[in-house]
């Protein structure tokens, strides 16, 4: 099972934004519709959301409606599933959070983290920081031949 990071599913959003963006979405597209589970969490929706709707952060901050609609189509690709934390995400957050010292900002990554662990997902990021949490898979699609 792979699980979206924000910065992913932002890429697939504004695909025209950058090269990169274009590349992140058209590795995405197939995903969504082949074999593996392409899971996606209700907080990396809310963020892309408050991200993508965001007039300090784009010249041109998007459409509540028009960032819901993407977060839908997401939500209801055929490989997608939305998931929630179960019992072991606390516990695996709080040790995450304890053990690297983590404050503000970087709370949500191990929250993040702590959900991939959890699921024994692999985590689809191109954010680096995430390599701090020793064995948690992670996946870039900008590296990624398969």
């Amino acid at each position: 099972m792979l699980l979206l990071d924000v910065n992913v599913c932002l890429y697939a959003y504004r695909p025209n934004q950058s090269e990169t963006a274009r590349r992140v979405s058209s590795w995405l597209a197939p995903k969504l519709v082949g074999h593996e589970r392409v899971a996606v969490s209700e907080p990396v929706l809310a963020s892309v959301i408050r991200i993508a709707t965001h007039p300090r952060i784009f010249e041109t901050p998007s459409t509540p409606g028009d960032v819901l609609q993407f977060t839908e189509s997401l939500v209801a690709a055929p490989a997608a599933r939305l998931v929630r934390p179960g019992p072991d995400h606390w516990p695996l957050l709080t040790a995450l959070v304890a053990e690297h010292r983590l404050r503000g900002n970087d709370v949500p990554d191990a929250g993040l983290a702590a959900h991939c662990l959890e699921l024994g997902a692999t985590l689809v990021t191109l954010d680096t920081g995430f390599a701090r949490f020793g064995p948690l898979r992670r996946l870039n699609p900008l590296e990624d031949s398969s």
